[in-house]
């Protein structure tokens, strides 16, 4: 008897008992929705308001152009469209005379650049060829309508100096307005929550796929080819089935070892749990009970494997949840190399409560 062949990585995962420990951690997943909300949205704010761009004005013009007649084409001038409008904007056509009213209006270069024109100026045509659409924007509010009285009447200059037009005329204008742009916090917050929610699932289930504690005894069975004696619990029905279990299995073995595999550095633990163990099997086994020793694992006192090569065999203590999976392996090992019997195990330190709902008691 000793280790299955069965790895702790080979196992199916046993949904039933991952369901009712993930309820004891159910309120990490809302949290960690809560947390990703609150960084998402807190990541979005700081790149588009604090470490966002400037804050940026508009304001929009609308004039009307009438062309003039084409003799030659016997029709009237066609051949503006919008492309052909946001070209001309920043030709010295327009920008000498958007400059040249920027100065009477008592604005020097110095102030607005002819630079800071061209790229404020956008124009285009909607639908009809006949009405043109003017767009300044500019980070200052004032130089924003500076920028667009002056465009408005070098446009107007130009239909009247342009053999192409008849005339151009203002329509209409507004003020200077600062952009908004759609917030889109609550959907950076919501993207966040639901990327920590189904990363905070994955992680979950990660750790438990890598876990390699016990947690009822039907784990023990699958890793280790020994009896599984029962749990140490002080419920009646887990009390009857150690009991049982440790009469058909250690009843008669007169030196018998108990060890706990997570003792390696305290004999106590052990002590703790064969008190346990025996609390659980009651005075029926009184007898017998009081002759098994406790001891820590083989490893950090040599003589230590005189004692499990001498004995009728070991009882061993697993803790439920703790994960020693590899030390339990370990253990395992070490008793079979020393040809000392197993007589059973016992899952102790159990929380009773979760067996309950496991096996539905």
């Amino acid at each position: 008897m000793g280790r299955s062949d069965l790895r702790h990585m080979d196992e199916t995962l046993d949904l039933r008992s991952f369901y009712l420990r993930l309820i004891k951690k159910i309120w990490i997943i809302p949290l960690a929705a809560i947390i990703g909300a609150i960084v998402a949205g807190c990541i979005y704010t700081l790149v588009t308001v604090t470490f966002g761009p400037e804050k940026t004005y508009s304001t929009e013009s609308k004039l009307y152009i009438k062309f003039a007649y084409d003799e030659n084409a016997k029709s009237q001038v066609d051949y503006y469209n919008a492309y052909t409008w946001s070209l001309l904007m920043t030709t010295d056509d327009i920008l000498d005379e958007v400059m040249s009213n920027l100065k009477k209006a008592g604005v020097s270069e110095d102030e607005i650049t002819r630079q800071e024109v061209a790229e404020s100026i956008a124009a285009e045509i909607p639908s009809d060829v006949r009405l043109l659409l003017v767009t300044v924007k500019n980070n200052n509010k004032d130089h924003a309508d500076l920028i667009t009285d002056a465009t408005d009447k070098s446009l107007e200059s130009y239909g009247e100096t342009n053999d192409a037009f008849t005339s151009i005329k203002l329509l209409s204008k507004s003020e200077a307005a600062l952009v908004t742009y759609s917030d889109k916090t609550f959907t950076a917050a919501a993207f966040g929550a639901v990327a920590c929610f189904v990363l905070t699932i994955f992680v979950l289930l990660l750790v438990d796929a890598l876990d390699d504690a016990v947690y009822v005894p039907e784990d023990i069975e699958k890793r280790f080819d020994v009896p599984v004696l029962g749990v140490a619990g002080k419920s009646e029905y887990f009390r009857n089935e150690l009991q049982a279990a440790f009469e058909k299995n250690v009843a008669g073995a007169e030196k018998v070892i108990f060890i706990s595999t997570d003792s390696a550095l305290d004999v106590s633990v052990s002590e703790k749990d064969l008190l346990a163990v025996k609390e659980s099997l009651g005075n029926r086994f009184s007898a017998q009970t009081e002759k098994i020793i406790a001891m820590e694992t083989p490893g950090n006192v040599l003589e230590n494997y005189r004692k499990i090569g001498t004995c009728d065999g070991v009882i061993l203590g697993i803790p439920e949840g703790k994960r020693c999976g590899t030390m339990n392996d370990h253990i395992v090992a070490q008793l079979q190399k020393h040809e000392c019997p197993i007589l059973g195990v016992v899952l102790v330190r159990a929380d009773e409560k979760f067996l309950k709902k496991y096996y539905r008691l």
